[in-house]
């Protein structure tokens, strides 16, 4: 379910730029260079930030599943394996690189053993300044994530795939079997199947090593399921301020938290003294500290940023007001900061419901809705990209980022091109290109009670009616639109307001969670029944016995590596919007920003679709 949250909060912070002025309106500097146009670059001074709201887990890494504190942890308290650079995709942002691990891991023919190698001579943060990293420490803390206690809300489910997880999960063992750590310097993973993406998984937080205290079986985690959060004790070039305080040798009821965070309230991030820079060639860490206060009114964080006191709104859009002030007035456009966040947002059918259940009706719709028209009710193009396939650009290297098998003018929808389509459907009696049939009266369609989702719905219903479709939209709030949608059981044909964004950079965070057979109720989130089976479809009761299926296909890219994943993943898309059609694809979703005259380099982190904070450096004049 969180992977739903997330979804809806990109849903909720785009709603923020709804009214927001057309046009792209923004100048997004390259990292090396800021809003000062140089790249007058000197390590040093205090960033001083803000966020509305505290991550969703008190920081600890076995369960948070929260994009910003994918990004904290990545860019400043844990270093893992494998890890990334903080740029966009197009600078090799998405792409995996040895960070604690000396090289990237070695992979047997069979797919199922990952070796990593690690770095020699990387310590820990205070107090564990004199104690190494060694592969038991990523035995730890995997044996942790297993823990139903520790990982409670998170993501451990990306982790099934180890040999044993499953069995330390389910209490039948202590000890994950497929983890072993023949000698300090060597951790191996065997897997129960092939999974391509491990690096992937083996680069979020849950995983970063954690140090041996004792004989505590989790080590400086012991005894705190809780809150380890606020006892963290990491690699990265920060640290929670007052960690080094923290009395590691006492019971953990007894031990006294770190200071600097202070849950809901505010976190600092100061200087690790043990980090070495020469063994961390990903994190440039210009800022030495970092003040974070958590809570606040929008507006006014706004304001205090265009005032110079913050430098940043870690965690929500720029009110309407001041994106429309920052798009328009080109002093302030440099310090206008549009990426895409890896989103896409999207109208889903439910395959197995009339009258979507026909493939011609589905590809009528996909040609018959006005997608710039629903961009421009949500902002403009400022807000993102039209889409004109399923997933992200990023996950797939691009190489179908100019594809789009219903493409019509200004991508403004085509009564034509939807009437040809339509013509091959059973629903169409007299073929006229009208939807005609009973079933294509008063079809039920939910969304948002959210500005400006009912706009949208008007807008799709007036597209629709174009060829015979009429919609009885129902209006809810997000979260009980996204459970009707997701449940095959209310036999909802059509969801006007859908969104998602990636876990990693990989298209399985798109594949199997939003078409495999696996995802289907009561998991999550396979709205269109995508390869449902006959006994599901009974089950649900539906009257269509069969619908399309890409199970095959998704295994099959899972399994493979680099490019050839990357080209399958591809293939997989395009299959579905050509053989499937489950969706209509609206817009690939941005993510935007605002920073301080102060800041002089920024960096969009695309691994975790949020500031780089480890990239910004403040002017020399204003340290």
């Amino acid at each position: 379910m969180s992977r739903v949250l997330r979804a809806l909060c990109l849903v909720g912070v785009l709603a923020l730029v709804a009214s927001a002025c057309g046009g792209n309106g923004a100048n997004n500097p390259p990292a090396g260079t800021g809003p000062s146009g140089g790249g007058n670059i000197q390590p040093g001074g205090t960033l001083n930030l803000a966020a509305t709201a505290d991550v969703s887990a008190a920081m600890d890494p076995a369960k948070e599943y929260y994009s910003l504190s994918f990004g904290y942890f990545r860019c400043c308290l844990l270093r893992t394996l494998l890890s990334y650079t903080g740029t966009i995709t197009s600078e090799g942002g998405t792409e995996l690189h040895p960070d604690l691990a000396a090289d990237m891991p070695t992979i047997s023919d069979d797919g199922l053993t990952w070796t990593f190698t690690l770095k020699s001579g990387i310590k820990y943060a205070p107090p564990f300044q004199d104690t190494e990293v060694t592969a038991g420490d990523f035995v730890r803390a995997l044996n942790r994530e297993a823990n139903p206690d520790a990982s409670a809300g998170g993501y451990s489910f990306y982790y099934s795939i180890i040999q044993g997880f499953d069995d330390v999960a389910s209490g039948k063992s202590d000890t994950i079997s497929g983890l072993s750590a023949p000698d300090d310097k060597t951790f191996v993973v065997t897997l129960t199947q092939p999974s391509g993406d491990l690096g992937y998984r083996m680069a979020l937080p849950a995983t970063a090593p954690i140090p041996p205290n004792g004989d505590a079986p989790m080590g400086a985690a012991e005894g705190h399921d809780r809150d380890y959060g606020r006892f963290l004790v990491g690699t990265g070039p920060y640290m929670i301020q007052g960690a080094d305080q923290i009395d590691f040798s006492v019971p953990a009821d007894q031990q006294k938290a770190a200071a600097g965070y202070q849950p809901g309230k505010s976190m600092v991030m100061v200087r690790n003294p043990s980090w070495d820079a020469s063994t961390d060639d990903l994190r440039p860490a210009y800022p030495d500290e970092m003040d974070i206060a958590i809570g606040g009114d929008v507006n006014d964080l706004y304001n205090r940023v265009a005032a110079g006191e913050l430098d940043d709104v870690v965690d929500a859009a720029p009110p309407v007001a001041i994106l429309r002030q920052y798009s328009t007035d080109p002093t302030l456009k440099p310090s206008l900061h549009i990426f895409p966040s890896d989103s896409v947002y999207y109208i889903s059918m439910n395959l197995a419901q009339p009258p979507f259940d026909d493939i011609a009706v589905r590809k009528a719709v996909n040609y018959a809705i006005d997608k710039n028209g629903l961009r421009q009710l949500r902002g403009g193009p400022t807000t993102g990209e039209i889409a004109g396939h399923i997933m992200v650009n990023s996950l797939e290297g691009d190489l179908l980022k100019d594809y789009d098998p219903y493409a019509t003018a200004n991508s403004a929808g085509d009564v034509n091109l939807a009437k040809e389509a339509m013509k091959a459907s059973v629903y169409d009696t007299n073929g006229d290109g009208v939807c005609d049939a009973d079933v294509c009266q008063n079809v039920l369609a939910v969304t948002a009670n959210v500005d400006p989702l009912p706009k949208q719905a008007a807008l799709i219903q007036q597209n629709l009616g174009a060829i015979g479709i009429t919609l009885d939209v129902k209006e809810f709030d997000i979260t009980t639109m996204y459970a009707k949608c997701n449940s095959p059981d209310d036999h909802i044909p059509i969801c006007l307001a859908t969104g998602w964004g990636k876990d990693f950079p990989d298209a399985v965070t798109f594949g199997p969670p939003l078409f495999g057979n696996a995802s289907i109720y009561p998991s999550c989130c396979n709205y269109s029944l995508v390869g449902a089976t006959a006994d599901q479809l009974t089950k649900f009761g539906y009257d269509v016995t069969s619908v399309p299926s890409v199970d095959d296909m998704m295994t099959a890219c899972s399994a493979k590596t680099g490019q050839e994943r990357v080209q399958c993943w591809a293939d997989v898309d395009k299959y579905l919007m050509e053989n499937v059609v489950p969706w209509v694809p609206t817009r690939f979703g941005n993510q935007v920003t605002i920073t301080s005259s102060r800041i002089v380099n920024y960096s969009f982190d695309q691994f975790c679709g949020c500031e780089a904070l480890d990239h910004f450096a403040i002017a020399p004049e204003s340290q």
